[in-house]
């Protein structure tokens, strides 16, 4: 990912942050000892003209303006007499020229400095409260290559300071503190700084004086500094919003927080949204005529910064010369301030192979930038990393290596590893010793890294919608898969690389699920009236979404539905978002994850199996295009006491293979292949695990990739037994759902059971020669999914009356539960529960196909002559898959099929203290695996939604033979079993059957989750 310069975190310095050109007399810096980059204050204020003499000092007079000539190198000095606690206000009027200023106290400290950056500002000010008496120095000057211009100066106000007067001047006291501190890299100091100055302007001014929109820019910033770009966002929001209503929606400002907003967006690896910021900050710039400015230039490099992390080098490349071009023309070529622009340059050359031309880009990026702020300037991290990449690149490992030791030293030495720039110096020595071959040194500073990157992935995780955490994950999944393969492929014998590994996968595996789960809990739990409107908010929107995706068009244009549809979701997002920044902080559902603490709660007679998809990573590869292999299976096996053992399992590819050939086997009885192939599965994944476990009877498995869609139960071992004649067995999203576990929840009601709904009979089609609906084969003995689907037009909900008597054995066995059936078992009625005890539904599952990816399998693209309709596309999977309620076949007048609930809309549903789920219905444990994040569908959906273990089925099963394995499993529990013990029962008596042998009847559901009985005993 391209890092940022120029007005972002990584030049620091306060000036780029200040180009709300509103702000500047407030936020006219102290002098400190380094100018920062992406500013153009390195022409030094002070610098005056050879020629200066008496006529060029002036003392101000109350009300009298003064208006003068100024070019490059020229200054005027001003005088302005004051008492202690008077207030004065000097105007500065532009006329032609950007003016810059310096304003000194009587004893020659610098109070204020400012340096012009973009267009002519319009209320440029110095606003002091005089703390001595005596008399006060205000210099005006410009830069060095400024053509002649006026400008117009003038004492506006000259009073006793009133007490907000004397609030401000705090303010600006304390904006200068934080000026420094951020310059000295003392990020978290800095942030309480910025944050006590908008506390002031906001109590003083208002909350939406446009001085308190400038203000929060730097709070943003200082949430950057430490990597938080998630929180930093609304914070950007709330500016942009303000300085629109106070600017209008094309003035240079609004520009500006559409640019901060834009590159905050591309470091979370949103591109289009940062794109289409950028896009529209420079649409400002054009139509105010400002294309040769600073701005220009910053904006110009914003987009090219999103091309290259888009893999446009070229584009990348056209924008970063426009923008140099800008930068030579207003300051020169040999300005510290290109140094990020030969830098991005240097990026393309390296992505392009072109190394040599790397090295002088970045090597004259470097220079530039320590002769503007010196060697020890946090600010030359960057430029430093660059360039040792480079070397690492091409073998000259020790200038490499002596490059990031002296940045990471330096920050060490300011105290500054929070940074996210330390990262990428950590990441890259590391890079640099694997390389060389130094794996137990690489270990150590990879390990550090990852400490690093931890809590900046942390902060991050807990604000943003579902989609933002997705996308920010992506990159940074990377970085898992160099820990793992440093591991699995070199240090094989390095216990601290195990750790890193078994760690790295324990923090990292269903991270999105945790942290959305979070955010819902958070909810559920405090239940106040505003968390309360959140949710029923995100219930409509997520209704709205799935009755306008699932039910089509209708009358609808192409172009208006997707509009509408878009529409949704952006309010769905942005709802997401405000959930989790409303709840931040508050759930503290897992302890901080080790391996300590996991090994922990793994019981004496357990094994933990965690597999894990990695790319093997290879050091020596140029880019990291090239760097990562082909994805692997790995996996460890963590038991309560002892090192943790491990495997690599191979390529996934042949793997996955495998599974599938399983899979197919497993549903259908007639079959004959299907224990040879589960033993050739067995061979591949699970073999080598039962070494590795010893004696342990209980296996905890956490699967990824493809191993989600297996039941474990169903594999052969060597001597020709199933796995479930062996073991118990547990499914977990993630081992860290141990701790998760640990944490009490209360049931608020009786079991539900849901069952025999009336679907309905639709009307026959009125259009000539439309297909008739779907009917699965053999309505009468299954409960048939209809994943060869592509929209809910085509599927026919056959009755299901078996499931009557399923639930009247289940309530005869619980008869408190309430009994949900015909016309009662409702989409409404579901959404209405509050946690009960135990929720069951037998009924019809769906999983709708990708209608992209079917597309992209057909080689020959979609039939254009058939006349049919194109197939409804459903990015979400969480759309794609759901359960038949009543009316599930009616189009109740024109509304849609209001008897359909989503995976999505049953992620909202308030289980938060149900002990068991239960999804009597067809495939309701597939939907879309997604490697480390699990199986999107109905899975994921009734996690989300609080349920402590989840019983689910993999593939379809009579009702007769679901009745039989459902009174079983119920019986069990009634008994006092465990959740995941009664079903273990229920298979294997089922398995002592002839006609019961084949996987097919007792293996196709599966429990996960917490495998306790019914009152939490294990």
């Amino acid at each position: 990912m391209k890092r940022s310069f120029g007005f972002r975190l990584v030049v620091g310095g306060i000036l780029p942050w200040c180009l709300s050109l509103s702000c500047v007399a407030a936020f006219a810096r102290p002098a400190v000892a380094q100018a920062s980059p992406g500013s153009p204050a390195s022409a030094p204020p002070a610098q005056a003209s050879a020629t200066q003499n008496s006529q060029d000092i002036t003392t101000l007079e109350f009300g009298k303006p003064i208006e003068r000539e100024l070019a490059g190198g020229q200054k005027h000095i001003y005088l302005l007499p004051l008492s202690a606690g008077q207030y004065a206000k000097v105007e500065i009027k532009e006329h032609g020229i950007n003016v810059a200023f310096t304003f000194q106290r009587p004893d020659g400290e610098i109070l204020r400095d400012w340096t012009p950056y973009g267009p002519h500002v319009e209320d440029l000010a110095v606003r002091e409260v005089a703390d001595v008496s005596g008399t006060y120095r205000l210099e005006i000057h410009t830069t060095p290559r400024a053509a002649p211009g006026r400008y117009e100066v003038r004492l506006a106000e000259l009073r006793p300071a009133t007490e907000n007067d004397r609030a401000l001047q705090e303010a600006r006291t304390l904006f200068a503190q934080y000026a420094r501190t951020r310059d000295e890299g003392k990020w978290s100091d800095a942030k309480a700084l910025i944050l006590r100055v908008l506390e002031i302007r906001e109590k003083v001014l208002g909350p939406d004086d446009p001085l308190v929109g400038a203000t929060l820019t730097f709070v943003a910033a200082s949430y950057g500094d430490e990597g938080d770009y998630a929180r930093a966002e609304p914070v950007e929001l709330r500016a942009l919003q303000i300085t629109e209503k106070a600017r209008g929606p094309d003035h240079p400002d609004v520009a500006m927080e559409l640019l901060h907003i834009g590159t905050d967006s591309r470091l979370r690896g949103n591109l289009v949204k940062a794109e289409e910021m950028q896009k529209r900050a420079w649409a400002i710039t054009e139509k105010q005529k400002l294309t040769e400015t600073p701005m220009a230039a910053g904006v110009l490099e914003a987009l090219g910064n999103t091309r290259y992390d888009a893999g446009d080098y070229a584009g990348a490349e056209s924008y970063y010369l426009r923008s140099r071009a800008v930068w030579e023309k207003i300051l020169g070529p040999d300005s510290f301030h290109l140094s990020f622009s030969y830098t991005f340059s240097g990026d393309v050359a390296y992505q392009q192979g072109d190394y040599q031309k790397a090295e002088a880009m970045f090597q004259h990026a470097l220079s530039l930038a320590e002769k503007g702020m010196g060697q020890e300037s946090l600010m030359v991290t960057t430029y430093a990393n660059d360039l040792a990449r480079v070397y690492c690149t091409t073998g000259a490992f020790e200038k490499g290596e002596a490059l990031y030791r002296r940045v990471i030293t330096l920050h060490e030495q300011k105290a500054a590893m929070s940074h996210p720039l330390v990262q990428t110096s950590l990441f890259g020595l590391a890079r640099c010793l694997e390389a060389e071959g130094n794996w137990s040194e690489a270990v150590k500073v990879q390990a550090k890294a990852s400490e690093v990157a931890e809590r900046y992935v942390a902060v991050n995780m807990a604000l943003g919608s579902e989609r933002e955490k997705h996308i920010f994950l992506n990159d940074l999944s990377l970085r898992a898969s160099r820990n793992i393969s440093l591991q699995t492929q070199f240090a094989h014998n390095d216990p601290s690389a195990l750790r890193l590994a078994v760690t790295t996968v324990l923090q990292n595996k269903g991270r999105v699920q945790d942290a959305v789960s979070s955010s819902l809990t958070a909810l559920r739990q405090r239940f106040g009236p505003e968390d309360q409107k959140l949710l029923d908010q995100l219930n409509g929107l997520n209704s709205q979404l799935a009755k306008l995706v699932l039910n089509g068009p209708q009358r609808l244009s192409p172009a208006e539905y997707a509009q509408k549809t878009k529409g949704l979701e952006q309010q769905r997002e942005q709802l997401e978002g405000e959930m989790s920044l409303r709840t931040a902080g508050f759930y503290q559902g897992s302890k901080t994850v080790t391996l300590a603490a996991i090994q922990a709660a793994v019981a004496e007679n357990a094994a933990l199996v965690e597999f894990a998809v990695y790319r093997p990573f290879n050091p020596k590869a140029p880019d990291n295009r090239k760097a990562y292999g082909k994805p692997h299976y790995a996996v460890y096996v963590v038991r309560n006491h002892g090192e943790v053992q491990w495997k690599e399992l191979g390529e996934a590819r042949a793997i996955d293979e495998a599974v599938d050939k399983l899979r197919q086997a497993l549903r259908d009885p007639e079959r004959k292949d299907a224990q040879q192939l589960a033993r050739a599965v067995d061979v591949q994944i699970m073999q080598p695990v039962r070494s590795l476990a010893s004696d342990a009877t209980h296996l905890l498995i956490s699967p990824d990739g493809e191993l989600n869609l297996i039941p474990f139960e169903a594999l052969i071992d060597e001597q020709g037994r199933f796995m479930v004649e062996r073991y118990s067995i547990t499914y977990l999203t993630t081992g860290r759902d141990l701790l998760r576990m640990q944490v009490t929840r209360e049931s608020k009601s009786k079991p539900v059971v849901v069952a025999a709904p009336l679907f309905g009979e639709p009307e026959p089609r009125q259009v000539a020669g439309a297909q008739p609906r779907l009917k699965p084969a053999s309505v009468a003995e299954r409960r048939r999914s209809t994943i060869a689907a592509q929209d809910l037009s085509q599927v026919y909900f056959a009755p299901l009356s078996g499931t009557a008597q399923e639930a009247r054995v289940i309530q005869s066995l619980f008869p408190e539960a309430h009994v949900l059936t015909g016309t009662q078992a409702t989409k409404s009625a579901l959404q209405r529960l509050i946690a009960p005890r135990i929720l069951h539904i037998a009924t019809h599952g769906f999983f709708l196909q990708d209608a992209n990816a079917e597309a992209s399998r057909n080689t020959s693209g979609p039939d254009t002559k058939s006349g049919q309709p194109p197939a409804l596309k459903i990015e979400e999977p969480l759309l794609r898959s759901g359960l038949a309620l009543a009316g599930a076949n009616l189009n109740q007048g024109g509304r849609g099929r209001e008897g359909i609930l989503t995976a999505l809309e049953a992620s909202n549903l308030n289980l938060w203290g149900t002990k068991l789920v239960t999804l009597s219905a067809c495939e309701t444990g597939v939907g879309e695996v997604r490697n480390g994040e699990g199986v999107y569908g109905l899975r994921r959906a009734f996690f989300l939604a609080g349920s402590e273990t989840l019983v689910m089925s993999l593939w379809p099963v009579s009702d007769r033979v679901t009745r039989e394995m459902m009174t079983s499993y119920y019986t069990g529990l009634k008994r006092g079993q465990g959740r995941g013990d009664a079903l273990r029962q229920a298979e294997l008596a089922m398995l002592k059957r002839k006609d019961r042998r084949h996987p097919f009847y007792w293996a196709s559901f599966i429990h996960s989750g917490e495998w306790a009985n019914l009152d939490g005993h294990r």
